[in-house]
């Protein structure tokens, strides 16, 4: 009786891990237009009422736990470590996440939403907040060095507590008053020590079995939580932003700036300094920015504003992401029909040659 029990448990627990397969792969495929959807869901039924955002918003801080938590898991003690192999790469990537992005969004703050306090904070967040882990489903992708990419996310989501708070009170201090200190012991609780508990986590499970069959659904459980929130920025905030078109305008040209430029610039120098796996980490791992912790913090820290900016956001760097995929497929297309070009060359000389002889 007992093997029989044991056969349908063990069938009970293999059908629970596909079904969590099947989901995972299906947000991974389908993030996109999931993206795209709850924009839309939301927009539509923020038109008639916010009651949906506004539940959603009661349970913030819990669900943003849970998403860093997730992103935790898939972390390990070693891939912190690895940095010091590639300390130049390692160190571009840092730069480029923590010096220039907020700059950048800084400056694009200044130009358009100087008038507009709250949005203009919302976007310099989104230059503060760390790399997303998002950029190691491309970089993989596209064959690029996924442990550089690795090592990038989990340096600074590991910093990211400590450094937003200084770029946050340097750059939209101008903007609104800021409490650092407040936003300190935010993050502390709701990024740092999710983090190491997810890390600790993965690490004291290993020991017992093999956790690698569920890191694919960790991701899948933070994409899935930062759907909801940006759900909820949306909804809760269409109202008095479609009695504004022009700040419409000016929200959508300042947003739709920020990720073309982050992977351009980025592209542009690690292409001068690394082989192109590493410019292929480089250029996501600085190009993708962790946006459902941006919406997080927005959501704990600062006004309901705030957070459209970071909302926004997420269609437009989705879009940056599949666009610069597309243009580094066809590098890696032409590169090998350039090394394939030899043999053809030798090919068509050798039926070349075979005409003359037989001539």
């Amino acid at each position: 009786m007992s093997g029989e029990s044991n056969k349908t448990s063990s069938k009970g627990s293999t059908r629970y891990i596909k079904a969590a397969m099947s989901y995972a792969k299906f947000i991974k495929e389908k993030y996109t237009y999931i993206i795209i959807s709850a924009l839309i869901v939301g927009l539509i039924i923020g038109v008639f009422t916010p009651s949906p955002g506004l539940v959603l918003r009661q349970f913030n801080t819990p669900l943003i736990i849970i998403m860093i938590g997730a992103m935790g898991f898939t972390i390990t003690f070693k891939n912190l470590g690895e940095a010091v192999k590639d300390i130049k790469g390692f160190t571009l990537g840092m730069a480029l996440n923590f010096l220039f992005a907020p700059f950048l969004c800084w400056i694009l703050a200044q130009i358009f939403l100087p008038s507009y306090p709250e949005l203009a904070t919302g976007l310099i967040l989104i230059g503060t907040v760390p790399c997303a882990g998002m950029a190691l489903v491309w970089a993989g992708l596209l064959k690029g060095n996924v442990p550089l990419a690795t090592v990038i996310n989990a340096a600074t989501m590991i910093a990211a507590p400590f450094l937003i708070p200084f770029f946050m009170t340097l750059y939209a201090g101008a903007f609104i008053t800021i409490n650092t200190w407040e936003i300190f012991q935010q993050l502390i609780y709701t990024i740092l020590l999710p983090v190491i508990g997810g890390v600790i986590l993965r690490e004291l499970l290993e020991r017992k079995f093999n956790v690698s069959q569920y890191l694919p659904l960790m991701p899948a459980i933070s994409a899935t939580v930062a759907v909801l929130l940006m759900f909820m920025a949306i909804n809760t905030n269409i109202k008095p932003i479609i009695s504004n078109i022009p700040l419409i305008t000016l929200l959508i040209a300042s947003t739709i700036l920020v990720f073309p430029i982050l992977f351009i610039t980025s592209y542009t120098i690690s292409i001068k300094l690394f082989t192109n796996d590493k410019n292929i980490a480089i250029t996501y791992s600085a190009g993708m920015k962790n946006l459902p912790i941006a919406i997080g913090i927005a959501a704990m820290s600062f006004t309901q504003l705030t957070m459209l900016p970071i909302a926004i956001g997420f269609a437009f760097q989705m879009l940056t992401a599949v666009s610069f995929y597309q243009i580094f497929r066809r590098v890696m297309l032409q590169r090998e029909s350039e090394k394939e070009s030899p043999e053809k060359q030798f090919s068509e000389v050798g039926k070349i040659t075979s005409g003359i002889g037989a001539a």
